[in-house]
């Protein structure tokens, strides 16, 4: 699925959201998802060249950590349910 200006901008927008209820740590999900500050940046700001997989990889990580928290993630309209890349624990 490729995203329109309008939607990356949503999307962006939806996981800045999500990373501040998540109180997880740049440094967290850099760890955990194998990314450096640049393309963590790039990733949450859906900028060119972002890797589709990583998008979804960073959305269901923070969503899971908010959920596994108690709390309710911030809803997507965009990307509803990844059926393309699931995030599977290791």
């Amino acid at each position: 699925m490729s995203l329109n200006a309008a939607q990356k901008k949503q999307t962006s927008i939806e996981l800045h959201e999500n990373y501040k209820i998540s109180g997880l740590t740049s440094e967290d999900i850099q760890a955990y998802l194998g990314l450096n500050a640049d393309q963590l940046e790039s990733t949450m700001n859906i900028a060119p060249g972002s890797d589709p997989t990583t998008i979804w990889r960073l959305r269901d990580y923070m969503e899971d950590k908010i959920k596994e928290q108690g709390k309710t993630p911030y809803p997507y309209s965009i990307l509803i349910e990844n059926i393309y890349f699931p995030l599977f624990s290791l």
